[in-house]
């Protein structure tokens, strides 16, 4: 049997078992999920896997992606039982989007870096939007914050005209705020939650400027203190 077959079979085997939890046989709590009510444990899986990838963990890592794909399928799975879609139009989509998504692989399309492919990406991606009508996805409220913020500035910024894009107006606005607080703090005063935000927001828009995701540099700062 080929690597690919392998594959495709132990893709199969998950399957199979939800079909049998989900029998009238099978497991009651199994039975009773919905898409609804499991949604929350794909978030929970996808966090785990997440932390076990950023700690260079990889036996947990397998076990922790082998939960969010058991969770995908899962969920995929009650769906088909509900009429609603099954794993054959899911695989479908996600297969023509990423052929759609990538002209420079797939077709003739020609790029030199990775910031054209990104690009290149988000303007597929709008016209896909616009062409169905759909209004873009909003950003995730269930996000974490940090990630939440990186998203929305991402979208902001080619619609800004260069407020949120420009560094040193950025660092500027910083240095400001930071003198700002620092003054408060010396006289006493009271610091509000809205000026910190507004800090962190300014933080996370210049890590993202000079290509880091915010989310990533505070783990990895924190990781120091969390294991002193």
């Amino acid at each position: 049997m080929s690597q690919k077959e392998t594959e495709s079979s132990e893709v199969s085997r998950i399957w199979h078992i939800i079909e049998r939890l989900r029998s009238e046989n099978g497991c009651p709590w199994d039975r009773k999920q919905t898409p609804e009510k499991v949604q929350t444990y794909l978030v929970e899986e996808a966090h785990e896997a997440a932390a076990a990838v950023r700690d260079g963990k990889t036996e947990d890592a397998a076990d922790e992606l082998g939960d969010v794909l058991f969770m995908v399928l899962f969920l995929v799975y009650l769906y088909k039982q509900r009429g609603d879609f099954g794993l054959e139009q899911v695989c479908n989509r996600v297969s023509e989007k990423m052929i759609r998504r990538h002209p420079h692989v797939f077709g003739d399309l020609s790029v030199d870096t990775a910031e054209e492919v990104k690009n290149n990406w988000e303007k597929i991606k709008a016209g896909e939007k616009s062409a169905s009508g759909r209004q873009p996805d909003p950003v995730p409220e269930s996000l974490p914050a940090l990630m939440r913020a990186y998203r929305i500035l991402s979208r902001l910024a080619p619609k800004e005209n260069g407020t949120w894009t420009d560094l040193r107006q950025q660092a500027d606005k910083l240095a400001g705020k930071s003198r700002s607080l620092a003054d408060a703090v010396a006289n006493g005063s009271t610091i509000t939650g809205e000026s910190l935000g507004e800090l962190l927001l300014l933080l996370v828009n210049i890590a993202r400027l000079e290509g880091h995701r915010a989310e990533d540099i505070l783990h990895e700062r924190l990781r120091g203190l969390a294991n002193p």
